[in-house]
């Protein structure tokens, strides 16, 4: 979420807290109440704004994570589907004549098939296991800057807590107001740093996808050779 846009929301409410703390200052004898009342209202639209952005990128890098994982499954079952004639026709013959092939094994044929289909897919699978562990570490950064906003009244409300200090209650509304820009730059920084994730992420799979789907057609080029050479050699 662009940093700029969310100074601009907490700048604007701090512009309208500013009348209600010298409206309610005047009418209310609690020398702090009024300002720890506009802080923690601060700290709830920001909360609610870099909730909604947290959920938005979270629904992301869970798309993403989806779109990976059924990507290694539909390349494999396509190669699966592409050779289940073959492998079944080949087996018919041989059981049904097994001097063509004594060393035949089916689940031999099924674990060198799946085997070779894996490796096809291996890059794939790394590439997913990284983005699992880089998109959860970049959603704890995110939130604990949720985090942080949500604790900010509480953290200044100790500044303007002093009913002797005149200054007292703008303390607390400038600590906020330097707490939520300092925050919202690390928000900003992070969130930008999970969209890199997410383009880079994409990029690379678009990559691995191209290379493993080259390589499962070669693994089923070559063991539907294999399987009819076998069927010719015990038809002869």
């Amino acid at each position: 979420f662009p940093s700029y846009v969310l100074y601009t929301i907490y700048f604007i409410q701090a512009c309208q807290a500013e009348t209600v703390v010298r409206y309610e200052t005047e009418t209310q004898k609690d020398t702090y109440g009024p300002v720890t009342m506009v802080v923690d209202n601060l700290a709830e639209i920001a909360v609610n704004v870099s909730d909604n952005s947290t959920a938005q990128l979270q629904a992301k890098m869970d798309r993403t994570e989806r779109d990976i994982a059924g990507n290694i499954e539909v390349l494999t079952a396509n190669a699966v589907a592409q050779l289940s004639d073959v492998i079944f026709q080949t087996n018919e013959l041989l059981v049904a004549n097994p001097d063509c092939n004594p060393a035949w094994s089916l689940d031999e044929l099924n674990e060198n098939v799946t085997a070779q289909l894996s490796t096809c897919t291996a890059n794939l699978g790394d590439l997913l296991e990284d983005f699992r562990v880089q998109s959860q570490q970049s959603m704890s950064r995110v939130q604990g800057f949720v985090q942080q906003i949500a604790e900010l009244p509480a953290k200044c409300q100790l500044v303007g807590a002093s009913p002797l200090n005149p200054l007292a209650s703008a303390g607390a509304h400038v600590c906020f107001i330097n707490g939520m820009a300092e925050v919202n730059v690390g928000m900003a920084q992070s969130m930008h740093s999970a969209s890199v994730l997410l383009v880079q992420t994409h990029q690379a799979a678009a990559e691995q996808e191209t290379q493993a789907q080259q390589c499962t057609g070669a693994v089923v080029q070559q063991v539907g050779d294999y399987l009819r050479e076998e069927q010719d050699q015990c038809q002869s």
